[in-house]
């Protein structure tokens, strides 16, 4: 042994276990949280823009107490004295931290997105969720919350938000399989065939959520990245079709798309300037990109800004599906 060697050996035996410790954190089983049962409380928090004007908060209440489970709302979930958040970024991240610590609180719901979760990452403690795990509940800007449990291996319900419950008398499906998912009935869900769907069967983890969000991730802590076998959802709204095709090259230049074992594609809705782009649906701008990776792809699914909004547990192995009479995502039961 050299000299140097000598004088470095003991500094290397005193950071083994910290690098041993980092490597034990990123292949640590994912937790499941408990699902809720009667009586269990949930608590609702708005950790980026503020509610609509429309927004009933009692409706609210009465829909979720309707489901046997009691509602603890954010201090600063309605506030609307910021001009575009609901209360400053402290105010929000205290909202926030205060569900997750509070013992009662069996899941976190965030009552809307827009923009702002992103905001709040510097400010709360989401690691303690490893020790009494809940769940944390939305999409759309939620999405950065969602990959940032994911990194922390913590399963999440990427799903419909109290906002855009609906209260006008009609069924809302999608409120219903928030419910669903809550209470632990999530167990399969079908889709219509699409045209541009690519069959196969395939396994891995779900991860994704709005694709804007999940390309601003990149250079961060809450990147998305696949090193272990991975379904990836994406969904977006109001997006020009070029940008689509932008974060699509990103994606695929990156090599992120390379380790993907299925893609399942939800609500592109209210795409813009398609006629510009040449193309009459923002689909065959992501099917350019997932068909030459001959792996299982579902268009249509039904999860984003259209109605249903249907809930599904991200960091959960799922079965994928797709031939000629549609497409399943099975959840597993079991880890």
């Amino acid at each position: 042994m050299t000299q140097t060697m000598k004088h470095l050996f003991p500094i290397l035996l005193l950071l083994a276990p910290l690098f041993a410790g980092a490597q034990g954190a990123d292949s640590a089983a994912f937790i499941r949280p408990p699902y809720l049962q009667p009586g269990d409380t949930v608590g609702i928090v708005s950790p980026a823009g503020k509610l609509p004007l429309k927004t009933d908060t009692a409706k609210i209440r009465e829909r979720i107490e309707s489901w046997g489970l009691h509602v603890k709302f954010g201090a600063h979930c309605a506030d609307r004295e910021q001009p575009y958040f609901a209360g400053t970024d402290e105010q929000r991240a205290a909202d926030l931290q205060a569900m997750l610590d509070d013992e009662s609180v069996k899941a976190v719901i965030a009552c809307r997105g827009g923009y702002g979760s992103v905001r709040l990452l510097p400010l709360v403690d989401l690691a303690r969720l490893r020790e009494h795990p809940k769940w944390v509940v939305g999409f759309s800007d939620i999405t950065m919350l969602h990959l940032a449990l994911r990194k922390l291996r913590i399963e999440s319900i990427h799903g419909p938000m109290p906002a855009g419950f609906h209260f006008d008398g009609k069924e809302d499906p999608s409120a219903e399989s928030l419910r669903q998912a809550l209470f632990g009935e999530t167990v399969c869900i079908e889709v219509e065939p699409h045209p541009l769907n690519q069959p196969g069967t395939a396994s891995g983890r779900l991860a994704g959520g709005n694709l804007t969000v999940i390309r601003s991730a990149d250079g961060t802590p809450e990147e998305l990245t696949a090193e272990e076998p991975t379904v990836l959802l994406i969904e977006e709204v109001g997006e020009f079709v070029y940008r689509i095709d932008r974060m699509m090259q990103s994606l695929a230049r990156s090599g992120k798309l390379e380790n993907l074992r299925a893609v399942v594609v939800g609500h592109f809705s209210e795409m813009l300037g398609m006629e510009k782009f040449g193309v009459a649906d923002a689909c065959a701008v992501i099917s350019a990109y997932t068909r030459p990776l001959g792996i299982p792809v579902v268009f249509g699914f039904p999860a984003g800004h259209t109605d249903p909004n249907l809930a599904v547990y991200l960091g959960r192995r799922v079965t994928v599906g797709v031939d000629d009479t549609g497409a399943r995502v099975e959840f597993a039961r079991e880890d």
